[in-house]
């Protein structure tokens, strides 16, 4: 039950950001060839201190901001039409518990996300209604080998070899 709590708290909460942060300029991610050929992703850090980035998601370009503290993946209306999602109102639920209260939205199963190479199959997402931006939330970030932060770069390092 503590586990099932603290999942949702931990959506509510990276939703809540995405919900109540001002949608900010975009910045690109840049992909650069390690040594051992393993794809690495280098985002700047945003004027207002969040990293932001492109990605393709079925096909189709979404800006992200990328949050390490997000238990979902979120989408918002917008991001979703645009991808070729169906947004259903009446299919929204509770998906999470925000600094604003309980979190509404839509589950959805998404082909491919991918980042400068990092890709993820059949990913689950949400789309939530009145986010101001979408979110690259742990479901994706779980899956890469490393996330380095330092002097306002983020780098994303996937298929590492030992």
């Amino acid at each position: 039950m503590f586990q099932k709590l603290a999942l949702v708290a931990t959506i509510g909460a990276g939703v809540a950001i995405g919900l109540l942060w001002p949608t900010a300029q975009r910045s690109t991610a840049a992909a650069a060839a390690a040594g051992n050929n393993a794809p690495e992703v280098v985002i700047e850090r945003n004027s207002d201190h969040h990293y932001y980035a492109d990605a393709s998601v079925n096909g189709h370009s979404v800006h992200f901001m990328v949050d390490t503290g997000a238990g979902e993946t979120a989408l918002t209306e917008t991001d979703a039409r645009a991808i070729g999602l169906e947004v259903d109102p009446s299919k929204y639920e509770v998906i999470g518990d925000g600094a604003s209260g309980l979190v509404r939205g839509q589950y959805v199963q998404l082909k491919t996300i991918d980042l400068g190479g990092i890709r993820q199959q059949d990913a689950q997402a949400a789309i939530v209604p009145g986010a101001a931006v979408s979110l690259l939330g742990q479901p994706f970030l779980e899956k890469v080998d490393e996330i380095v932060i330092r002097r306002g770069e983020m780098r994303l390092k996937s298929g590492l070899r030992s």
